[in-house]
């Protein structure tokens, strides 16, 4: 996580704008979205609610919006970018958003208003997750901006949060909080997302007008598009925790890809407890409390390796001596350092680029003892294995002159083990 603390108030105070926002409710369920690999083509997308007398925030929103198609029909859209709103009930944008609801699509929502919705607070919160409040702490300036470490937010030195800004409460189960502000007791969040529905959702609560033209937060409003789409955010590279998490000893690395791969590996058992579909762990309640249930993932687990040791000197046998030496990264990537039967082993893990799966590729020191991997085949999993023998359910690097060997876990099926 990223904490900025602000010791006086930001130099900039931007009036907000209010304005329409979107008329249509969206189905909800208490399961994670799954969502499958993503192509890299960017996608073609909707803007819908800027007021048309307002040219220069039509400029501004398409200079953010450069990288993607701009269709004029909603209908043919992959993604609807939410301008405050498309309006009241009978408005032509109001129209073209039920156009582009016809069936579920990704939303991207900057700065909603509740007052220029059809339904109104119930409505807002229905399709957002959370309800719209009052002032945030009765108009104090901000004191610390926090950041969460989503794909979504990578490389935005500071979170957006013009004066005043707006509580947003109540958060449903189904949101994570990717950028928040505090003043004194008070937070409120800048940034969410829902992956619970039939599509994706995005609020930047905090992208306002007055602020769209810094280059910032043209980058924000663009990484949501990305992200939203389904496919990997430009430049995102992976992110690592040593947090507490489910299913796992203290201490274990949440190691999560922007293609959408999430990782488990707790260095007490030297294994990958499992992995998930997604590609943020979060941890917000804890660096809010440092107590609490442990960091919550944003996919179902499709991955699972059994309790115990994950090395052997014989397929079978019993556990090996091991021991966590550490970890590094090259150029952006993390590497894990393992002692294994008194032979140096190094793990580079990386997601494969259609988002499918993990490779975790081995680089082992010489030594006088084989060393065997547990490699817990289960059903919806390819486990492919190069470099090394595959025996009795393990992958066996038997030679005792250095050497590496690659493991790749791959996604066959899309339903979630949990």
């Amino acid at each position: 996580m990223r904490l900025r603390r602000l010791m006086s108030p930001p130099a900039r105070a931007h009036q907000y704008l209010a304005g329409g926002i979107i008329a249509a409710m969206l189905g909800w369920s208490s399961a994670f979205a799954v969502d499958g690999p993503a192509p890299s083509a960017p996608p073609r997308v909707a803007v819908l609610g800027a007021p048309l007398e307002s040219k220069a925030e039509l400029n501004a929103l398409a200079a953010a919006l450069g990288p993607f198609t701009l269709g004029s029909d909603p209908g043919e859209a992959e993604l609807a970018v939410v301008w405050r709103g498309p309006g009241l009930q009978g408005s032509a944008d109001a129209l073209a958003y039920a156009r582009f609801l016809a069936r579920p699509r990704p939303l991207v929502v900057l700065a909603a208003e509740p007052k220029v919705w059809p339904g109104g607070v119930a409505e807002v919160t229905a399709l957002l997750g959370a309800s719209p409040g009052e002032s945030f702490a009765l108009g104090a300036a901000t004191t610390v901006l926090s950041d969460y470490g989503h794909p979504l937010t990578r490389g935005i030195a500071e979170p957006p949060a013009p004066q005043p800004l707006r509580i947003w409460n109540g958060l449903t189960a189904d949101t994570f909080v990717l950028q928040e502000a505090t003043a004194g007791e008070t937070t409120t969040p800048l940034a969410w997302i829902r992956k619970g529905g039939a599509a994706r959702v995005v609020h930047l609560a905090a992208v306002t007008p007055a602020i769209l033209h810094e280059a910032g937060v043209r980058r924000l409003v663009a990484q949501a598009v990305w992200w939203a789409a389904g496919r990997p955010v430009p430049g995102a590279t992976p992110h690592l925790q040593r947090t507490v998490l489910p299913d796992a000893h203290p201490g274990s690395f949440a190691l999560t890809f922007p293609e959408g791969v999430g990782v488990c590996l707790d260095p007490v058992r030297g294994g990958i407890n499992y992995l998930w579909a997604g590609e943020f762990a979060d941890s917000r309640l804890r660096w809010l409390t440092k107590q609490g249930a442990p960091a919550r993932l944003d996919g179902p687990v499709w991955f699972r390796e059994p309790p115990g040791p994950a090395w052997r000197t014989k397929p079978g046998g019993p556990a090996a001596a091991w021991r966590f030496r550490g970890l590094s990264t090259r150029a952006g990537m993390p590497e894990f350092h393992y002692e294994v039967a008194g032979r140096t082993v190094t793990e580079h893990p990386g997601a494969t680029p259609d988002g499918r799966g993990l490779e975790r590729r081995f680089k082992a020191g010489p030594g006088t003892y084989p060393l065997w991997l547990r490699l817990a085949p289960q059903p919806g999993v390819l486990i492919e294995v190069t470099g090394a023998r595959r025996e009795a359910d393990h992958a066996g690097f038997t030679g005792q002159a250095a050497g590496e060997f690659t493991v790749r876990l791959l996604r066959t099926s899309w339903e979630g083990t949990q």
